[in-house]
């Protein structure tokens, strides 16, 4: 049986306009992971990454037809959730034999809605691994999909059916490694910018790696909601792994995905003196929360390659993150940050987002004026979206607040989804939401106006043309101006 794993192309210019000159092509981790799984049970699995390898729709239709594959996994998120919807009728109606199967979470979401309009055979839910496995297995099992969990379907009555919520792997340690034999190594990485101006020049190998699963915290916004119950993978094989990308990749920069990496610190420290014992010089970079940090922690990040923070510090306005239940205080905020610049050369990122439920005009302003103060290199405006799967998705789309693209007769309009942009004021279009305080184009002026604020200052011009190569000069200069007026 065969088996073929596809990360479609996203709609970028629609979604992000200019912004999409700084989105970074990222190994499909969980794609890799699924067809790691797969082949230790000994399917014959492939990888088609139509958005590293910038397919075209026909491009991508001939190799898809040329796989002849039994069953076809797709990976499916907001910014591509529209060409999935027509590219999985495409598939229904060409080879209508082969078993079509959405995964991650905007399918999870739209279940129903791609059932329902033919676009695909079955819809996993959570952490796709084993569920996938179960379905591949039933076809010669002869399984019925009843009974596998966290799948949706429709049954021979023509009614659509969910057998339960998504599903968890409880054990990190008992996952292979994702299968990155599987892809075009030299597609991935940071964008050119990022590689020659921050990390290792031309040429230079960033990887990327997770070390954990789900987040204990509850952000309203955000969608890593599956399992508040972290999971984590043991410190020698994150070790391990990192070996293995410098050894075997000659990575010079690991991004690592989780989205709570220090959520054990103890599990860190151990982390950071393995690469040290095993004299590993490599550099890397996280997300960073408030209330982990340290100076003894910082310093032991550093001592073991970290090169790179990134702070979700959202809003200056401790009102607004208490609406949003992000568990943080403006002060613990303003301490952590500093401890990394006392502490450490580590490069400090601050992530904000702006139009928050509850802010006011001179919140906004309060935030921007908030980023100003910290010693951060860099600052990312978003703006507040609530996409699907999210918390706020949830209690928007039940107030009957959010354009969510499902219509009254049932039916769906997916043009809908390209509205939903952390970095809409970079397009032509208006957000999906914004908070009644505010209004759509004021937004997208403050979003700008931030963007201006921060990076327009004579400290941070200074900084980064000095790290900035002069062939990349001219065209940062061209984005700035697009995205920032």
């Amino acid at each position: 049986m065969k088996i073929l794993l596809i990360n479609p192309p996203a709609e970028l210019e629609s979604v992000l306009g200019i912004g999409k000159e700084f989105v970074q092509k990222y190994e499909p981790l969980g794609l890799l992971y699924i067809a790691a799984v797969i082949r230790e049970r000994g399917f014959e699995v492939s990888v088609i990454d139509a958005f590293a390898e910038d397919l075209s729709l026909e491009e991508l239709k001939s190799r898809v037809l040329n796989c002849k594959a039994d069953v076809i996994g797709i990976s499916t998120l907001t910014c591509n959730g529209a060409f999935v919807f027509k590219f999985g009728q495409w598939l229904k109606k060409n080879i209508p034999q082969t078993c079509v199967v959405l995964g991650n979470i905007h399918a999870s979401v739209y279940a129903q809605q791609y059932l329902e309009n033919d676009c695909c055979d079955i819809v996993v839910h959570g952490e796709g691994e084993y569920t996938l496995l179960k379905i591949i297995e039933s076809f010669s099992n002869k399984i019925r999909l009843e009974s596998i969990s966290a799948v949706s379907y429709i049954n021979r009555d023509g009614k659509y059916c969910k057998t339960s919520n998504g599903a968890v792997v409880a054990d990190l340690t008992k996952l292979p490694l994702p299968a990155r034999d599987l892809i075009n190594d030299k597609l991935y990485g940071l964008t050119e910018i990022s590689n020659q101006t921050y990390v290792g020049g031309r040429g230079a190998v960033a990887k990327t790696m997770f070390t954990s699963r789900g987040c204990p915290n509850n952000c309203s916004f955000c969608i890593v909601k599956l399992d508040r119950k972290q999971r984590f993978n043991d410190p020698m094989r994150v070790v391990d792994e990192i070996e293995m990308l410098q050894d075997k990749f000659n990575a010079s920069y690991i991004t690592i995905m989780d989205p709570l990496f220090m959520g054990n610190t103890k599990r860190v420290f151990e982390i950071c003196s393995e690469i040290q014992k095993r004299g590993l010089h490599i550099k890397w970079g996280c997300d960073a929360h408030v209330r982990y940090i340290s100076p003894e922690l910082v310093e032991a990040m550093e001592s073991a390659g970290c090169y790179s923070l990134d702070f979700g510090l959202e809003s200056g306005v401790q009102r607004l993150l208490d609406n949003v239940r992000k568990g943080i205080r403006i002060d613990e905020s303003k301490k952590a940050v500093n401890i990394v610049k006392k502490h450490s050369n580590i490069h400090i990122a601050g992530l904000f987002i702006l139009g928050l439920p509850g802010e006011r005009y001179e919140d906004s302003i309060k935030t921007i004026r908030f980023a100003k103060s910290l010693p951060l290199d860099m600052a990312q405006f978003s703006i507040l979206t609530p996409y699907p799967g999210s918390p706020l998705f949830n209690e928007l789309s039940r107030a009957g607040e959010l354009d969510t693209g499902i219509r009254g007769d049932g039916s769906i309009d997916i043009s809908v989804w390209e509205r939903y942009s952390a970095y809409i004021s970079f397009t032509n279009n208006d957000p999906i939401w914004v908070t009644p305080e505010l209004s759509p184009l004021k937004i997208k002026q403050l979003q700008k106006r931030a963007q201006r604020e921060f990076y327009l200052r004579l400290p941070q011009i200074i900084k980064h043309i000095r790290r900035i190569r002069m062939n990349n000069i001219i065209k940062i200069v061209k984005i700035a101006v697009r995205g920032f007026f």
